[in-house]
């Protein structure tokens, strides 16, 4: 009798096939968007300010950019078909399917908001961007594929361009989806993980931006190293845990106001007052703007990273609450740069390269959720496997910390888009 929890090879290759197509494709909706946001970003807080003749990054500047920039969205959310999608804080990094007639409005409000400078970062809506054009076109062109095994490998191929982990991708899928597997792991994940390759490999050739450091090389694991991780990332996951509970409190807050509009412009103003305070490092939750903070880092007092640092957790639980569309994971992995760096400023001794992956660690594990993601990013955002050991010691205290605790994922009070 045939083994039907073990594909043959010949189905193998065929969906291996459609996984390389799908896992290149991911990387285009991707590159558009981020585009897009980056030219927003130019315009506002350089072109527009150059004109004018004043500063890019004055207090008052910042402060009216989100402000606006709030307004804006709550526009595009309350009037624009499809309402901009789901509220992207009832939604994990993996959220339910999203109806085609809702993607431009839902693109449209994330762009506007990475532009201005909000603190979240793009990959759960571009993961349902990606899912739902890949389900339609495949459906167009081979309309016998499973829609639902489309979407599979859309999301793990669009986790890889984001982050650069493939292999994390479909262990990452399986964590959050909680879906079981039946027979062997290996032929279970081996697809997804071509997808996945296959988009961040795209990345890789396109010279695309993905999450890496130029940080300091790390080749030897130190006693001292472990014990400094593991404060680091267990001191980050409480912090962030504090966020947590903060957001879904402002959460609840926010949306006791019945239009969007008036929602997100409150958003927006409390996001560019924390902006004024912090400056743009505080703000924009992209590779760019870590790699900066991490170049600038020796120069920059404990003082001002300390600020730095509640600012970016005030901003990224205000925008996740206030009804901005955006993800948590890239956003989350700022902060535990962050968090490396303050703990580097601290105690010296520990290298930047395990201090900022621990701080990555507890930071991503505790918004996301994803033990996975939260060992495999920050080894590639340092560009070390010697910082592994670590990471696999130090996530152990996180996990025990966070697995019963409440999520930043929170009900959906007002219903889906169609209900609306």
């Amino acid at each position: 009798m045939k083994d039907e929890e073990r594909p043959d090879a010949r189905v193998i290759a065929r969906e291996a096939v459609l996984a390389l197509f799908v896992g290149v494709g991911a990387a285009a909706i991707p590159i558009a968007v981020l585009a897009q946001a980056r030219g927003l970003a130019v315009v506002l807080y350089e072109s527009v300010p150059r004109a004018l003749g004043f500063a890019g990054d004055a207090a008052w500047w910042i402060a009216i950019v989100l402000t606006v920039a709030g307004i804006v969205v709550g526009l595009v959310v309350w009037l624009a078909p499809g309402h901009g999608g789901r509220d992207s804080a009832t939604a994990g990094l993996i959220g339910p399917s999203t109806p085609l007639r809702a993607l431009p409005s839902l693109v449209l409000a994330l762009v506007l908001a990475l532009g201005a400078g909000v603190s979240l970062s793009p990959e759960n809506v571009l993961i349902s961007v990606n899912a739902a054009v890949a389900v339609w076109l495949v459906a167009k062109v081979v309309p016998g594929i499973a829609s639902d095994r489309v979407a599979v490998l859309a999301t793990v191929a669009t986790i890889g361009v984001q982050f650069g982990t493939p292999v994390a991708a479909p262990l990452a899928y399986l964590e959050l989806t909680g879906r079981r597997i039946r027979g062997n792991l290996w032929d279970a994940i081996l697809t997804p993980l071509v997808a996945a390759g296959a988009g961040a490999a795209t990345m890789a050739v396109l010279d695309r931006p993905v999450l890496t450091l130029d940080v300091p090389g790390y080749s030897t694991v130190a006693p001292g190293d472990v014990v400094g991780g593991i404060v680091i990332a267990t001191v980050t996951a409480v912090v962030v845990l504090g966020v947590v509970y903060a957001h879904r409190a402002l959460h609840a807050s926010f949306h006791r106001i019945p239009n969007p509009v008036p929602m997100t412009g409150l958003g927006g103003l409390v996001l560019g007052l924390l902006g004024a305070v912090g400056g743009r490092e505080s703000m924009f939750k992209d590779i760019g703007t870590m790699r900066d903070l991490v170049a600038a880092a020796p120069d920059v007092s404990l003082p001002r990273l300390l600020v730095l640092g509640g600012c970016s957790l005030a901003a990224f639980a205000v925008a996740a609450a206030s009804g901005f569309r955006g993800g948590r994971v890239i956003a989350s992995a700022a902060l535990g740069v962050l968090a490396g760096l303050i703990g580097h400023a601290l105690v010296p001794g520990v290298p930047v390269a395990p201090a900022i992956a621990c701080g990555v660690l507890g930071a991503v594990v505790v918004a996301v959720r994803s033990c996975w993601l939260g060992i495999f990013i920050p080894v590639s955002m340092v560009g070390s496997v010697s910082v592994l050991p670590v990471l696999c010691i130090a996530v152990l205290p996180v996990w025990l910390l966070v697995r019963n605790r409440p999520t930043m994922t929170v009900p959906d009070r007002r219903g889906s888009p169609d209900d609306r």
